[in-house]
């Protein structure tokens, strides 16, 4: 009857532990998780923020004006052309 009682009160004891060492390490797990998501999300927002006004501004500034652009050697009306610049 005494070592039924030592028994239970060991299994008690070892699901207890067993219990607190899932929950701190779920603890762990989500404080790790939460902080590695804080910290990407803080330099994603900064950048991608700035990159889409400046991706914005760059793009409609492309599309306004001109400016050279290589073209690679070709044949133009039958005569070899060499590789040169143009305005486009």
């Amino acid at each position: 009857m005494i070592l039924q009682r030592l028994r239970n009160g060991f299994t008690t004891l070892h699901q207890d532990i067993d219990m607190n060492h899932k929950v701190f390490l779920s603890l762990a797990a989500l404080v790790v998780s939460f902080a590695a998501s804080a910290a990407q999300a803080g330099t994603v927002n900064f950048d991608s923020g700035s990159a889409k006004v400046h991706s914005v501004q760059v793009t409609n500034h492309k599309k306004n004006h001109k400016h050279k652009v290589w073209v690679p050697a070709h044949r133009s009306h039958g005569h070899l052309v060499k590789g040169h610049y143009i305005w486009r």
